[in-house]
């Protein structure tokens, strides 16, 4: 199927299970090219074109977190990669015997062996270079985790913070919409909705959580900061002056194997109009 943005190399089939299972994920996206999937998974769009090649079995996380970017249930997916991950690698006849030349055959018997040199280490295995690049791989590490949210689905460590409230105001129609998770063990993501003006989004959230999981994270998209929100509890958060444009609400966690569950509501301060989940990706007015 045809797609605009960055294009997919056809998959034979006929090579293995791994094969098949990539070019049925890849159908699973439908219509969606992989910038817009990039965006939802805050994924690269190249690095979503690696994963989603037959040359090797894709990690579990980047399977959930791409299915559910489709809009579809991971479960079923997830089972069917662990039997893929369970069956043996093929292994590949050992040719080295007729390879190998003979050496017995073209050295003279009393000829003395001539020792090789030493293998050289590279660059960045001598101990000269070992304690900066250790450094330096440290300081950029840190910085990364301060200010950038990792594909493994971790919150930014200087998200903002939400406040407790007592519970969430009525949905008044045009102005906002309620929102439900059943089950997020991962990453979910709202109904699309367009406004004309500039204006305030507030979001009343409470998610039940089970033990060991705190925290979850909610931002406005594709432009505005991420926000912690405290679990077992109705919190709120407002983004104030959202430019013209489309948006969507991204809730996620950490990607620890535990579900959670709830409600909220997303109130407007100018009208607005929700679109099905099957849209066009965001195009925010430039501020």
């Amino acid at each position: 199927m045809a797609r605009g943005g960055r294009k997919d190399h056809p998959i034979d089939r006929e090579e293995g299970p791994v094969a098949e299972f990539v070019d049925d994920l890849r159908r699973l996206r439908g219509t969606l090219t992989l910038e817009e999937l990039g965006r939802r998974m805050r994924y690269h769009p190249s690095t979503l074109s690696r994963r989603l090649t037959p040359k090797e079995l894709p990690p579990q996380e980047f399977v959930d977190a791409y299915v559910r970017a489709c809009e579809h249930d991971p479960e079923p997916w997830l089972e069917r990669r662990r039997e893929l991950g369970e069956q043996p690698a093929e292994t590949q006849p050992d040719d080295s015997a007729e390879t190998q030349p003979d050496d017995s055959a073209v050295a003279p018997p009393d000829t003395p062996a001539v020792a090789s040199p030493p293998p050289v280490a590279p660059w960045w295995k001598r101990p000269l270079y070992l304690a900066p690049a250790a450094a330096v791989i440290a300081v950029l590490l840190l910085s990364y985790s301060l200010f950038t949210p990792s594909e493994s689905g971790t919150g930014p460590a200087a998200a903002l913070l939400a406040v407790p409230v007592s519970g969430a105001p009525q949905v008044v129609k045009g102005y906002g919409f309620p929102t439900r998770i059943d089950r997020m063990a991962f990453r979910i993501f709202s109904p699309w909705w367009t406004q004309t003006a500039n204006g305030d989004v507030e979001f009343w959230s409470y998610e039940s959580c089970p033990q060991g999981t705190t925290v979850y994270w909610v931002a406005v998209r594709p432009s505005r900061e991420a926000v912690q929100f405290a679990c077992n509890a109705w919190q709120y958060h407002k983004w104030t002056d959202v430019p013209p444009g489309t948006y969507q609400l991204e809730t996620w966690k950490l990607h620890d194997g535990q579900a959670i569950k709830g409600s909220g509501v997303v109130r407007s301060s100018v009208p607005i109009v929700v679109h099905p989940k099957q849209t066009p990706s965001p195009t925010p007015s430039a501020t």
